[in-house]
């Protein structure tokens, strides 16, 4: 035997100094370094694997990945125990180099050492994880493969059964359990590799999988563009202002909780629990910010209008983005369809995968959703944004585009008009800036169209509930006693001044619940209480809703409470005002309790108190009877406002607004003759003026006391009274008479 050959027999594996010199020396700072490293180790794995099966068919028999030779199947078949690799502990060393080198250590952002760092597969699963890599970036290994496999065309996909038989080279019998590779629920299965021929009819061990596209651009360090991933999902971006947060002590909350979970090394969701535009997406703006972690907002509402196969691409695209690019995942509109079984799967399939999820709902996830899920859920609330913080929103958003609020506008009135969350607001001036004018690169906003774009935005909908009321009415229109109009006019100033009261005097901390108001407008029909509600809506620019009784209330125990709890559900941030017409039905004097209809009766209407209290905008109740209201409910409103029928003064002013100065009015009419003559409601002389304006216009003439004299008579007939009319014609003469 010559000395060469004598060396040879010595060290068979030879040719394993050069990568043993070669890989741990590979400056690896990009990804493209990186994955030649692994390419290099993948072409040490082949290199051995061709030797031994022409050199050492001997060290072949165990292979499970190949079609053996006459040899090896023969040799296979024969009592022998287990041959054990030579050189394992030199491969072993040269794989330990690449993935706890100084180089990797350094470089923790590569993308093919985070899938080992973060523990997503296991080092069985990693090896064919690297084959179906390298079978991608480069068409030698395809006729490798083959080779290896003993494939007849001798170009193949690598195979669950070449990685065991390369596993044996390097991995310990306790690291390389087929059953890593069988399973159909393992990560690697799940998100990384799919069949490459699924026609092909094979054992699970013996087919051939490939990479799927997502996770090969991302094993090349390529960051993926959204893609299909835009019909339900967009980056969010990052909060440029991190000092500006409306509520700082939930920005650290989340923070803190974010960093507990990650150093924990557990499984966990991080919920924000509020309405929408409460802040939730903005707080995963500034934790973006804050983590230098971009962050995907999922809407969970979009990617379940999507089919089954879409839905799981989908899903599996989120979760590799989520392990090569570091993004966290935020999921919205999870609520509205948490009840589905498709919803609790992806929820289940995202959290499950991910060590942290981040939900957002505007109310806590259901029992159903929470057991679907594995890990500690941990629930932020988002609060509401008080007068200070909403003043601080109008006043931040203006500065950052550059808008500039008009001289008549009082911001501090118009928060205290104007309950609205951090998303209305913005939405609200942004809207605004839209028609606004522009001055030295500034927008010049105007108090009407800032208002009118904050109604717009808090209109509700309570679909046959309620309708909305206009609001034509003025002071001068309201013909009430003083008494009642300082009363109304307080009424405003509650709501003008609110921001001043609980804020800058500090009863806001005193008054946690109740800071909306109440009112109770009472008096006989016809006096005025619709206008005046009208009036009070004209005077704040709000809009008024009057609330369809009729289809609130119901003789089933429990619905007229359900129904009138969704009323103040649906107008929770309308800053609508809310006016109950003839609510002696629903507030009517609680009885002693003699009967299970009286108990419930008195469940109604201590429910409606709760509502109003909890409500924060103006609820207005009119009542025709105020003997039906007792003591305890009347402790619990804010105002009571007597409407009563108007005096003689009052009849007076009412006459003379009920005929428009372009009336022809008879110059013989004497409008103080019909105050005193006649005890009569704004109501009734309203209808009495259009009536005699239509006959004196159907006749082309003036207005003279006949068309009075029958108009009343006509109109009080109404309500059962008699002979009015002949009053007033007796009044009339008796006036003739003294002149």
């Amino acid at each position: 035997m010559s000395a060469k050959e004598t060396e040879h027999a010595q060290d068979p594996y030879e040719f394993l100094e050069e990568y043993e010199k070669a890989l741990p020396l590979m400056p690896i700072t990009t990804p493209d370094e990186e994955l030649q490293a692994w390419l290099s180790f993948v072409d040490m794995l082949c290199l051995i694997g061709i030797y031994l099966r022409e050199q050492r068919p001997e060290e072949l028999i165990d292979r499970v990945g190949a079609i053996p030779g006459d040899v090896a199947m023969m040799l296979s078949l024969e009592p022998h125990g287990e041959n054990d690799f030579p050189a394992f502990e030199r491969v072993r060393g040269i794989y330990d180099d690449l993935v706890a080198g100084e180089s990797i250590v350094q470089r923790r952002e590569l993308p093919i050492v985070k899938i080992i760092a973060g523990g997503w597969i296991t080092q069985l699963e990693f090896l064919l994880y690297l084959l179906t890599l390298a079978f991608a970036k480069n068409r030698k290994y395809q006729r490798i493969f083959g080779l290896l496999q003993g494939e007849k065309e001798e170009s193949a996909h690598p195979t669950p059964a070449l990685a065991l038989d390369f596993a044996r080279l390097y991995l310990t019998k306790e690291e390389r359990n087929p059953a890593e590779l069988l399973n159909p629920d393992s990560f690697l299965n799940r998100y990384f590799l799919e069949s490459a021929d699924p026609r092909r009819d094979t054992e699970e061990l013996f087919r051939p999988v490939r990479l799927c596209r997502t996770a090969l651009l991302s094993s090349c360090g390529e960051t993926m563009a959204l893609g299909d991933l835009r019909l339900c999902a967009s980056y969010l971006r990052p909060a440029e202002d991190t000092d500006y947060v409306c509520f700082p002590q939930i920005s650290e909350e989340l923070e803190h909780v974010y960093a507990s979970i990650l150093g924990s090394e557990k499984t966990g969701i991080i919920e924000l629990c509020g309405e929408d535009g409460s802040g939730r997406e903005f707080l995963m703006r500034l934790l973006s910010a804050d983590a230098d972690t971009p962050v995907i907002a999922v809407d969970v509402k979009k990617l379940l209008t999507l089919d089954g196969n879409r839905q799981q691409s989908m899903a599996r695209e989120l979760i590799l983005k989520s392990v090569f690019e570091d993004v966290l995942l935020y999921l919205s509109n999870v609520e509205e369809v948490q009840g589905a079984f498709p919803a609790t799967y992806i929820l289940s399939e995202l959290q499950s995968s991910l060590d942290l999820l981040f939900i957002g709902t505007k109310k806590p996830l259901t029992e159903r959703a929470e057991e679907s899920l594995d890990g500690t859920i941990y629930r932020i609330s988002m609060p509401e944004a008080d007068f200070s913080a909403q003043l601080s929103l109008w006043t931040t958003f203006a500065r950052e585009e550059n808008a500039v609020y008009p001289d008549d506008l009082d911001l501090a009135e118009l928060v205290s008009k104007y309950t609205m969350n951090p998303g209305r607001i913005k939405e609200a001036l942004m809207n605004a800036i839209h028609v606004a004018d522009t001055q030295n690169d500034s927008y010049k906003l105007t108090k009407d169209a800032l208002e009118e774009q904050i109604r717009r935005i808090c209109a509700v909908q309570f679909k046959d509930t309620a309708k909305r009321l206009l609001s034509p009415f003025t002071w001068e229109d309201l013909k009430v006693d003083a008494r009642a109009e300082k009363l109304l006019r307080k009424v405003c100033d509650r709501v003008l001044y609110r921001k001043t009261v609980n804020d800058d005097f500090g009863f806001g901390k005193k008054l946690p619940y109740g800071r909306g108001i109440s009112v109770v407008l009472y008096g006989p029909p016809g006096t005025g209480k619709t206008m005046a509600a009208q009036v009070l809506a004209k005077e704040l620019g709000l809009d008024i809703y009057r609330i369809d009784l009729s289809q609130i209330s119901s003789k089933y125990i429990g619905e007229t409470e359900k129904n009138l709890g969704a009323v103040f559900d649906a107008a929770k941030n309308s800053n609508a005002i809310l006016f109950f017409d003839e609510a002696d039905s629903l507030f009517s004097k609680r009885t002693e309790v003699s009967s299970s209809h009286d108990k419930y009766a008195n469940a109604e209407t201590s429910y409606l108190l709760q509502k109003i209290e909890e409500y924060p905008g103006i609820s207005i109740l009119a009542t025709n009877n105020m003997q039906n209201f007792d003591a305890a409910f009347k402790r619990r409103i804010t105002y009571m406002i007597p409407i009563e029928e108007p005096s003689e003064e009052t009849r007076l002013a009412l006459w003379t607004n009920a005929f428009p100065q372009g009336t022809p009015l008879s110059k013989e009419i004497d409008l103080r003759l019909l105050a005193q003559a006649l005890t009569l409601t704004g109501s009734n002389i309203k209808s009495i003026s259009v009536e005699v304006a239509y006959r004196a216009a159907a006749e082309n003439r003036e207005i003279d006391y006949q068309d009075l004299v029958e108009a009343v008579d006509a109109e009080c007939m109404k309500t059962g009274r008699m002979g009015v009319g002949t009053e007033l014609q007796q009044a009339i003469i008796r006036g003739y008479r003294e002149e």
